[in-house]
């Protein structure tokens, strides 16, 4: 909990100033991209190397939440991951990689596509924000929070200024 509530105060301290690094924001994409890998592999030495192993670390998502990497290993990883699909094929479309000191977020759209064990085949699309910190030089995931993609809303249709 330590971590998050780090992050939280670096996200919403007036005074923090962006520290972006072109190297750190390169580290957190790289960290992505194994993410992206793990999910797909269902694997979890890969896991292992890019989450934190605080006890704070989190993984928020429509089946639940998960705190701890190894309730995030068991829920996730094989729960989810490795009992559900045979296959999965995670893609990350233009993350966003915001660098505050030793702790950063992404923000990023989805499209999972996968093959449950029925064989059936299966496409979902969603948003996703990762929460990161630096520790001992290497960015770890410390939070993942997604969902599905927005619902698009109807467009009101202008108020005339007279009703105003």
């Amino acid at each position: 909990m330590a971590i998050l509530s780090i992050l939280v105060s670096a996200v919403l301290c007036g005074t923090a100033v962006a520290q972006r690094t072109a190297g750190d924001e390169e580290q957190i994409k790289k960290t992505l991209q194994k993410y992206a890998t793990s999910i797909d592999d269902a694997d979890i030495a890969l896991a292992s190397q890019i989450w934190s192993h605080d006890p704070g670390v989190t993984f928020i998502y429509p089946l639940g939440t998960a705190h701890g990497f190894q309730r995030i290993v068991d829920q996730v990883y094989i729960g989810a991951m490795r009992n559900m699909f045979s296959n999965r094929d995670l893609i990350l479309h233009q993350p966003i990689v915001h660098v505050y000191k030793d702790a950063a977020w992404s923000e990023m759209t989805w499209t999972f596509y996968a093959t449950k064990m029925d064989g059936s085949a299966m496409t979902t699309e969603g948003r996703e924000t990762q929460f990161y910190h630096k520790e001992q030089g290497v960015w770890r995931i410390v939070l993942v929070h997604y969902s599905g993609a927005p619902i698009a809303m109807p467009v009101a249709p202008a108020q005339p200024e007279s009703a105003k």
